[in-house]
Protein backbone atom coordinates (compact mmCIF):
# COMPACT_ATOMS: atom_id res chain seq x y z
CA UNK A 1 0.00 0.00 0.00
CA UNK A 2 2.86 2.37 0.48
CA UNK A 3 3.74 2.15 -3.32
CA UNK A 4 0.63 4.22 -3.94
CA UNK A 5 2.10 7.24 -1.53
CA UNK A 6 5.23 7.03 -3.94
CA UNK A 7 3.25 6.74 -7.36
CA UNK A 8 1.14 9.58 -6.56
CA UNK A 9 3.74 12.03 -5.14
CA UNK A 10 5.73 11.10 -8.21
CA UNK A 11 2.38 11.73 -10.66
CA UNK A 12 1.77 14.91 -8.77
CA UNK A 13 5.34 16.00 -9.47
CA UNK A 14 5.43 15.23 -12.82
CA UNK A 15 2.18 17.67 -13.39
CA UNK A 16 3.32 20.28 -11.26
CA UNK A 17 7.04 20.12 -13.70
CA UNK A 18 4.73 20.56 -16.73
CA UNK A 19 2.97 23.14 -14.96
CA UNK A 20 5.88 24.76 -14.38
CA UNK A 21 7.31 24.46 -17.68
CA UNK A 22 4.27 25.63 -19.68
CA UNK A 23 4.36 28.73 -17.70
CA UNK A 24 8.01 29.35 -18.35
CA UNK A 25 7.65 29.15 -22.30
CA UNK A 26 4.01 31.28 -21.94
CA UNK A 27 6.19 33.68 -20.29
CA UNK A 28 8.92 33.68 -22.53
CA UNK A 29 6.99 34.04 -25.59
CA UNK A 30 5.00 36.83 -24.55
CA UNK A 31 8.73 38.77 -23.96
CA UNK A 32 9.81 37.45 -27.23
CA UNK A 33 6.66 38.71 -29.11
CA UNK A 34 6.66 41.94 -26.95
CA UNK A 35 10.39 43.12 -27.58
CA UNK A 36 9.98 41.71 -31.49
CA UNK A 37 6.21 43.96 -31.59
CA UNK A 38 8.34 47.19 -29.88
CA UNK A 39 11.50 46.74 -31.77
CA UNK A 40 10.91 45.52 -34.55
CA UNK A 41 10.17 46.78 -38.14
CA UNK A 42 6.51 46.26 -39.13
CA UNK A 43 6.06 44.97 -42.65
CA UNK A 44 3.88 43.64 -44.80
CA UNK A 45 4.48 39.59 -45.09
CA UNK A 46 2.48 37.44 -48.21
CA UNK A 47 1.92 34.24 -47.22
CA UNK A 48 3.33 30.87 -49.00
CA UNK A 49 2.31 28.69 -47.07
CA UNK A 50 0.48 28.14 -44.04
CA UNK A 51 -0.52 25.40 -41.63
CA UNK A 52 -4.22 24.44 -42.35
CA UNK A 53 -5.46 24.74 -38.68
CA UNK A 54 -4.94 28.92 -39.52
CA UNK A 55 -7.65 29.12 -42.03
CA UNK A 56 -10.27 27.21 -39.30
CA UNK A 57 -11.51 28.19 -35.87
CA UNK A 58 -9.26 26.99 -33.43
CA UNK A 59 -7.63 28.44 -30.32
CA UNK A 60 -4.11 26.93 -31.34
CA UNK A 61 -1.37 29.81 -32.64
CA UNK A 62 0.39 28.21 -35.66
CA UNK A 63 3.59 29.07 -38.11
CA UNK A 64 3.36 30.14 -41.73
CA UNK A 65 6.11 30.57 -44.51
CA UNK A 66 5.98 34.46 -45.80
CA UNK A 67 8.01 36.36 -48.10
CA UNK A 68 8.70 39.47 -46.51
CA UNK A 69 11.09 42.67 -47.87
CA UNK A 70 12.72 45.23 -45.78
CA UNK A 71 12.09 47.50 -48.85
CA UNK A 72 8.58 48.87 -48.19
CA UNK A 73 7.77 49.29 -51.66
CA UNK A 74 8.66 45.97 -52.36
CA UNK A 75 6.63 44.56 -49.69
CA UNK A 76 3.75 46.38 -50.86
CA UNK A 77 3.93 45.47 -54.30
CA UNK A 78 1.02 43.45 -54.15
CA UNK A 79 0.71 41.34 -57.49
CA UNK A 80 4.46 40.89 -57.16
CA UNK A 81 4.56 39.39 -53.81
CA UNK A 82 1.27 37.19 -54.96
CA UNK A 83 3.54 35.98 -57.94
CA UNK A 84 6.71 35.34 -56.31
CA UNK A 85 4.79 33.45 -53.09
CA UNK A 86 2.97 31.65 -55.70
CA UNK A 87 6.19 30.58 -57.72
CA UNK A 88 7.86 29.92 -54.53
CA UNK A 89 4.70 27.17 -53.75
CA UNK A 90 5.18 25.81 -57.50
CA UNK A 91 8.45 24.92 -56.29
CA UNK A 92 7.50 23.15 -53.10
CA UNK A 93 7.52 19.71 -54.46
CA UNK A 94 9.98 19.69 -57.10
CA UNK A 95 13.66 17.66 -56.23
CA UNK A 96 16.40 20.47 -56.92
CA UNK A 97 18.46 17.95 -59.55
CA UNK A 98 15.37 18.74 -61.63
CA UNK A 99 15.18 22.91 -61.82
CA UNK A 100 16.20 24.81 -64.79
CA UNK A 101 18.77 26.75 -62.64
CA UNK A 102 20.42 27.11 -59.70
CA UNK A 103 18.26 29.91 -58.25
CA UNK A 104 14.95 27.63 -58.09
CA UNK A 105 16.83 24.58 -57.76
CA UNK A 106 17.62 26.67 -54.32
CA UNK A 107 14.80 27.28 -53.70
CA UNK A 108 12.70 24.26 -53.95
CA UNK A 109 15.66 22.83 -51.66
CA UNK A 110 14.28 25.74 -49.05
CA UNK A 111 10.94 24.34 -49.41
CA UNK A 112 11.45 20.38 -48.46
CA UNK A 113 12.16 21.37 -45.38
CA UNK A 114 8.70 22.28 -43.29
CA UNK A 115 9.84 22.71 -40.10
CA UNK A 116 8.97 25.68 -38.37
CA UNK A 117 12.42 27.97 -36.91
CA UNK A 118 12.05 30.57 -35.17
CA UNK A 119 13.43 33.83 -36.53
CA UNK A 120 14.43 31.74 -39.73
CA UNK A 121 14.85 34.05 -42.71
CA UNK A 122 16.85 33.19 -45.77
CA UNK A 123 17.55 35.69 -48.52
CA UNK A 124 16.10 34.87 -52.29
CA UNK A 125 18.60 34.82 -55.07
CA UNK A 126 18.37 38.55 -56.44
CA UNK A 127 17.70 36.87 -59.95
CA UNK A 128 14.34 34.65 -58.40
CA UNK A 129 13.51 37.99 -56.92
CA UNK A 130 13.66 40.08 -59.34
CA UNK A 131 16.14 42.08 -58.30
CA UNK A 132 14.87 43.20 -55.52
CA UNK A 133 15.68 42.11 -51.81
CA UNK A 134 13.39 39.28 -50.85
CA UNK A 135 13.34 36.85 -47.77
CA UNK A 136 11.27 33.40 -47.47
CA UNK A 137 10.68 33.46 -43.40
CA UNK A 138 9.25 31.17 -40.75
CA UNK A 139 6.32 33.53 -38.94
CA UNK A 140 4.74 32.81 -35.80
CA UNK A 141 0.99 33.59 -36.60
CA UNK A 142 -0.89 34.82 -32.92
CA UNK A 143 -4.60 34.15 -33.52
CA UNK A 144 -5.56 37.13 -31.51
CA UNK A 145 -3.93 39.48 -34.07
CA UNK A 146 -5.93 37.84 -36.99
CA UNK A 147 -9.42 39.25 -37.99
CA UNK A 148 -11.90 36.61 -36.71
CA UNK A 149 -9.10 35.00 -35.36
CA UNK A 150 -8.49 33.09 -38.70
CA UNK A 151 -6.54 33.49 -41.65
CA UNK A 152 -8.70 34.61 -44.69
CA UNK A 153 -6.03 36.70 -46.68
CA UNK A 154 -2.78 36.39 -47.94
CA UNK A 155 -1.54 39.04 -46.48
CA UNK A 156 -0.10 40.17 -42.90
CA UNK A 157 1.58 42.98 -40.78
CA UNK A 158 4.42 41.40 -39.24
CA UNK A 159 7.15 42.47 -37.09
CA UNK A 160 10.48 41.62 -37.56
CA UNK A 161 14.39 42.76 -36.13
CA UNK A 162 16.60 42.32 -39.31
CA UNK A 163 19.58 42.88 -36.75
CA UNK A 164 19.21 39.86 -34.82
CA UNK A 165 19.01 36.71 -37.12
CA UNK A 166 17.35 34.58 -34.54
CA UNK A 167 14.50 36.96 -33.09
CA UNK A 168 10.99 35.86 -33.19
CA UNK A 169 9.49 37.34 -36.67
CA UNK A 170 5.67 37.23 -35.53
CA UNK A 171 2.37 39.58 -36.92
CA UNK A 172 1.75 42.62 -35.03
CA UNK A 173 -1.48 43.11 -32.71
CA UNK A 174 -4.31 44.80 -34.36
CA UNK A 175 -3.70 47.95 -32.06
CA UNK A 176 -0.50 48.21 -33.95
CA UNK A 177 -0.18 51.63 -35.76
CA UNK A 178 0.79 50.16 -38.73
CA UNK A 179 -1.26 46.60 -38.58
CA UNK A 180 -3.37 46.62 -42.11
CA UNK A 181 -6.65 45.48 -42.99
CA UNK A 182 -7.50 46.85 -45.86
CA UNK A 183 -8.56 45.93 -49.24
CA UNK A 184 -8.89 42.20 -50.33
CA UNK A 185 -5.71 40.54 -51.74
CA UNK A 186 -6.82 37.40 -52.96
Amino acid sequence: MEWYWWLGGICGAFVLLIVVALGYFMVTDSSKRRRTVRDGQHVTAWIVQANMRLYQDSILDDPALVVISPDAETADDKDFMIALADRIMDLKDTDPDNCDNREDAFVAELMFDEAYVEGKRVALPRRFAGGRDVYLAHVFVYREDLPGKKLRRRRLTCAIIWEDPKSLICTCPPNTPTFREDEDDD
